[in-house]
């Protein structure tokens, strides 16, 4: 039985803590007061007692290895001379003793967690491993306690395992034992300094990518300078580890926790806090279900090593992690070893095909500094080895408050609202926003059990006008107070008149004011410390689209349905803020939705705007100074957007289906280049998404590349999601291919924020099956504060062809390109039209598919720019010999290749391209594009062209020559000139 299937339902548990309690035994008898010391692992357990962590967690002290090593009775004397045999080495007599323990310790807890008895542990043991390799001991390490754990994992099923080193120093031999282990993924983010930190070796910089079977499985990011802060720490986490680590789909996380990386540290030199490290175990700890290990390895300030242990914990045990410091853009070092390390990788891992490749650089501008490997070490200038380090004469952090762990349990409310039934379609009894929508999830919910887990609430609470008024209009309120005594041939007749896409009863208003004050109701305070899940069914969501017979207007929505949106959203809002941050969290499921409805007017089955009014409320009542909305909803919630355009504290995100201005709503600022105005520019982000459907891929790139890493930056006090699920697979609406384990993946993402204090607002969703199981995903998110469904696409896409979709990433590097003005995290990183191809690409053309088949610059060529093509090409290219999408190559058709085609679209026979999947007939860049639009539409990746025989893959953005494309290629070359092609 494959791995997978022994893993199902896996449910939450215990967060193991292993000590070797004889690592007291092991020191320096030389030097008493050396860094590595018996105090590092005390300071750890003193301050998770003095948290009361520890007591929340399951404590192993014991454990024995037998017969590892041999180890013979010696003087000190006689040992004190064998160590200068290795490199940093000390021991004593026991010390053997001492690092058997600490492998047993991980044995342990690796067995414990693989079978499912533990979610999670941390080895809280010493010496340290990660720099033994399998013949010898090194750098203060005896025995390599992770690559221990890793076999013990491998025992126990696990196929895949990453290794995550975070300690300052690179763990080459934790690199070495795995090289060419493609079972192994290691990771080391390590000082270099291009070689002359410790431990001084070539093998520790980004061209090191493993061996054998194991190349393209091994990465390290070399940090080239010190005084790397949390910024470039998290650069390197979403532009390159969790990319990496996504699309491995590993069994088994392992962290070498290094503390060394720390600020304060006597050795590492880094200015990493204890509250940014903790994210990296936030978001690791999303893979493999959450079976994670973390084993301690350096760290020399000792009470700093403990603030950061103590932190870590809390993040095990499923507190999300406290803010960290993304102020400064990261180091112009740190964007470059990236970059290089991406260009190593690039064709072994699809997800960095947001990327150029080396043959199509030529069409892009990527920063590559220099790919060259520099080699500084001298070893006859080798610094002496650590000494004396006082640890009184170093800087110090002490805990806070918050830092103690809470007598009660975390909590998840449930919100709902009985009654909504009265707000419903007149006219049309399937009208896609219908009560049932509201129904069925909470019908789900009980059958799942997961509603026994988390606190109900009916809610009665209505919202007032004067909250509604915060955001939306009197004029408005007035309008829809109007409703309340209308017949129903009024009703509809007002509704069709006056509003876009609304229908209304005489209850309407009712409905969408107790929606409101559900969401109050979880406050700010409230959801910090519980997970609430709002039901509101008296309110619609207004989701329109123009190819489902249902129309799509604009109108401002009643003031009932005002406040009844308004009363549900504020209670969840007063929840949150009752308790300390991250303590409670909240799901709303309430109708009407309302991200459409603007501060005048309701639209899109919209009457308020909830998540508006819920920021608004949050910011007045409960102070947040900075509150980000998340808008998942396949529709662009262009009423949100339009409250917050000009206001700097509310951030407004958006991923949704644009079509090119196509998709509801149309004619709305929703483009990757509508970023706010005045002082709100910059808080605006739009992923517009357009040609092909997407799904699961495509919003993990888009949460990786764009979202996650500028909601760090923006660093905000609450978080709220309109987490409309129309973008779910089989929506009517939608069209898209969301799963619901991409929409708890997302939750679980934006978790990491506001120190977990988030609330979860129903917009549309129109397959009841979907919804329901999508709002069911979310909820175990909420109240698990885990990750414990995999991602679907992922395990089954392992070892095949990655493809996103080429159209997905030329919008992620649209928003990109114009987003890294505003957020100086995204610097460095981005693609850019490149002034040195064919012809020189001027400041509008388009970033992506710019080959001879695709560029999206509508540019018509200029008389000068047909003559240098009739001259051929200005640049020679070496073309990909390989590629992933070879696999979509299908054989020719009957009637064979007719290189005199013309484009089906068009009827043109100039610049021609055949697709090798369908072998459609369409013109290329320097016509009308229907060449890369039919790519678009279709997602099929290579074309054939006409005119000299070449074939170009989008996905890879490179010219490819294999095997496979010969008999496309000699059947064109046969129809060209009417001989076989040359061999």
């Amino acid at each position: 039985m494959i791995f997978e299937d022994c893993q199902k339902n896996r449910k939450l548990g215990h967060t193991l803590i292993g000590f070797n309690e004889s690592q007291d035994e092991h020191k320096n008898t030389v030097c008493p007061t050396h860094p590595e010391s018996p105090d590092r692992i005390q300071k750890i357990k003193e301050a998770l007692k003095q948290t009361k962590v520890l007591e929340k967690c399951h404590v192993l002290t014991k454990g024995e290895v037998k017969e590892l090593v041999a180890s013979e009775k010696k003087t000190q004397e006689e040992i004190n001379s064998q160590c200068e045999n290795y490199d940093s080495v000390f021991m004593t007599e026991n010390s053997m003793k001492v690092a058997k323990d600490g492998v047993a310790c991980v044995r342990d807890l690796t067995n414990r967690i693989m079978a499912n008895e533990a979610s999670n542990g941390f080895a809280v043991i010493r010496p340290p491993g990660h720099h033994a390799d399998s013949a010898s001991p090194c750098g203060f390490c005896l025995f390599n306690n992770v690559a221990q754990a890793a076999e013990e994992a491998f025992f126990s099923g696990a196929e895949r395992i990453l290794i995550v080193d975070l300690d300052v120093h690179h763990g080459q031999g934790t690199q070495r034992i795995f090289y060419e282990d493609k079972r192994v993924f290691y990771f080391s983010i390590h000082r270099h300094e291009h070689g002359l930190f410790w431990p001084h070796l070539p093998e520790s910089d980004f061209d090191h990518i493993g061996a054998g079977l194991g190349v393209g499985y091994n990465a390290n990011v070399p940090l080239n300078e010190t005084g790397c802060t949390d910024s470039d720490y998290l650069s390197i986490l979403f532009h390159v580890l969790m990319p990496l680590a996504t699309q491995f789909d590993p069994h088994f996380v392992i962290i070498s926790a290094g503390f060394d990386s720390l600020r304060g540290d006597p050795i590492g030199g880094m200015q990493l806090t204890p509250d940014g490290y903790s994210h990296f175990l936030y978001h690791l700890k999303s893979l493999a279900q959450g079976r994670m290990l973390v084993v301690l390895e350096g760290g020399y300030n000792h009470q700093m090593s403990a603030v950061a242990a103590q932190k870590c914990v809390r993040v095990l045990l499923g507190h999300a992690p406290f803010p960290a410091q993304v102020k400064d853009p990261p180091k112009e070092s740190t964007v470059t070893s990236c970059v290089n390390l991406v260009t190593c990788l690039r064709n072994y891992w699809n997800c960095f095909d947001y990327f150029p490749s080396r043959t199509s650089l030529r069409l892009a501008q990527w920063p590559i500094i220099n790919s060259k490997v520099e080699f500084k070490y001298d070893p006859n200038n080798r610094p002496a080895d650590t000494g004396e380090i006082v640890q009184t004469d170093l800087i110090t952090s002490n805990f806070m408050a918050s830092d103690s762990l809470p007598a009660g349990e975390m909590e998840t409310f449930i919100y709902f609202n009985e009654g909504d039934e009265a707000h419903f379609d007149l006219e049309e009894d399937n009208h896609p926003e219908k009560p049932a929508r509201t129904r069925r999830i909470l019908k789900t919910l009980q059958e799942s059990g997961v509603l026994d887990k988390c606190i109900e609430r009916n809610t009665e609470r209505i919202a007032t006008d004067d909250e509604i008024r915060m955001v939306h209009t009197k004029k408005m309120l007035d309008h829809l107070k109007q409703t309340e005594t209308m017949k129903d041939e009024e009703l509809m007749e007002e509704a069709e008149n006056e509003f876009n896409s609304i229908y209304l009863t005489r209850d309407s208003l009712k409905v969408a004011r107790k929606a409101v004050g559900a969401c109050l109701q979880l406050s700010w305070w409230d959801l910090l410390f519980s997970t609430d899940l709002i039901f509101n069914t008296n309110i619609p969501d207004r989701v329109a689209i123009q190819n489902k017979n249902f129309n799509i207007y604009s109108n401002p929505l009643s003031p009932n349905k005002n406040r009844f949106l308004k009363k549900s959203i504020f209670q969840s809002i007063d929840e949150i803020y009752k308790k300390p941050a991250g303590q409670r969290n909240a799901l709303v499921i309430v109708r009407p939705p309302g991200h459409h409805a603007s501060a005048s007017k309701s639209s899109g089955f919209c009457i308020f705007n909830n998540v508006a009014v819920a920021a608004k409320y949050a910011q007045r009542h409960h102070r947040a100074k900075r509150v980000l909305i998340l808008d998942w909803d396949v529709h662009h919630g262009n009423g949100t957007q339009e409250i917050f355009y000009e206001d700097p504290s509310v951030m407004y995100m958006s991923i949704h289906r644009h079509d090119k201005g196509n998709f509801y709503p149309i004619g709305e600022p929703k483009d990757y280049f509508d970023v706010g105005e005045s002082a709100g520019e910059g808080t605006s982000v739009n992923v517009p998404f357009s040609g092909a459907p997407m799904g699961d891929l495509e919003y993990q790139m888009a949460f990786q590349r764009v979202i996650m890493p500028i909601a760090y930056q923006f660093n905000p006090d609450l978080v709220i999601i309109s987490a409309g699920f129309d973008a779910a697979i089989d929506d009517p609406l939608g069209e898209y291919k969301v799963t619901p384990e991409t929409f708890a993946w997302m939750t679980y993402q934006l978790s990491s924020l506001a120190a977990g204090r988030i609330i979860t607002v129903l917009e549309g969703g129109y397959n009841l099956t979907s919804i329901s199981n999508s709002a069911l995903a979310v909820c175990e998110v909420l109240q698990n504060r885990a990750m414990l469904r995999r991602l679907k696409n992922e395990k089954e896409q392992f070892g095949k062809p990655h493809d996103i979709q080429s159209s997905c990433i030329k919008t992620l590097r649209e928003v990109c390109a114009v987003q890294q003005n505003h957020w100086s995290i995204l610097k460095g990183f981005q693609v850019l039209p490149s002034t040195l191809g064919l012809f020189d690409l001027n400041e509008d053309t388009e970033m992506s598919d710019q080959s001879s088949s695709g560029s999206s610059s509508t540019r018509a060529p200029s008389h000068q720019d047909l003559e240098v093509m009739s001259m051929g090409a200005a640049h020679a290219v070496v073309p990909l010999s390989e590629c992933p999408h070879l696999h979509q190559v299908e054989p020719l058709p009957p009637t064979g290749i007719n290189a005199a085609s013309t484009c089906t679209e068009c009827t043109i026979g100039a610049e021609v391209w055949t697709c090798l999947t369908c072998y459609k007939y369409n013109c290329g860049r320097f016509v009308n594009e229907h060449a890369l639009m039919h790519h678009l539409n279709s997602s099929h990746p290579m074309a054939l062209s006409m005119a000299d025989l070449s074939v170009w893959c989008y996905p890879c953005e490179a010219y490819v020559h294999n095997p496979v494309l010969i008999p496309a290629k000699s059947a064109a070359h046969q129809s060209k000139f009417g001989e076989q092609m040359p061999s």
